[in-house]
């Protein structure tokens, strides 16, 4: 059966936006996977180091009949192939990090896998671009929409849509 899957995309080193546009394409053409729709991006500061580079950030709504985790390894597939070692550190600068947000009706807790993403509501960066493509996305675990999670996220920080700053 084919699930509403959730990404959160994100890139600060070398061509950010081509980093995203590749991984959402690396993604499309897997048979398994279909990409519904796809948020602007959005440039963010760093939130919790902030000694680096602004983030570009994005979330894509994909179809697909993979479990949790074997979609867990096509997407650190997709990382490795677009240059992002396997043994990095949290919250480090990245060429890519795609993030499982949320699964349509799992709620998945392995350790390694959290689903939902446990920090998701307190991450303007990953709810303003979602709320975009599905506001009314009732967030497993969370008893509530993604529109209501960004009313009440408490992230302060700057998300800008990077679309609309480059035709300015």
């Amino acid at each position: 059966m084919s699930e509403l899957v959730y990404l959160g995309l994100g890139s600060n080193i070398g061509d950010r936006e081509t980093n995203i546009f590749t991984a959402i394409a690396a993604l499309d053409v897997r048979d398994e996977i279909t990409v519904n729709r796809t948020a602007s991006i959005y440039e963010t500061d760093p939130l919790y180091n902030k000694d680096q580079p602004t983030f570009l950030n994005t979330v894509v709504e994909v179809k697909t009949n993979l479990d949790p985790e074997v979609m867990l390894q096509v997407c650190q597939g997709i990382e490795l192939m677009l240059g992002r070692p396997m043994d990095h550190e949290k919250n480090e600068p990245r060429v890519i990090d795609l993030d499982i947000l949320a699964y349509e009706t799992k709620s998945v807790d392995l350790g390694h896998l959290k689903i939902p993403h446990p920090e998701l509501f307190a991450r303007k960066f990953v709810l303003a671009p979602w709320e975009e493509i599905a506001p009314d996305f009732m967030v497993q675990d969370f008893g509530r929409t993604v529109s209501e999670l960004l009313t009440l996220c408490p992230d302060t920080s700057a998300v800008r849509n990077h679309q609309l700053e480059k035709s300015a």
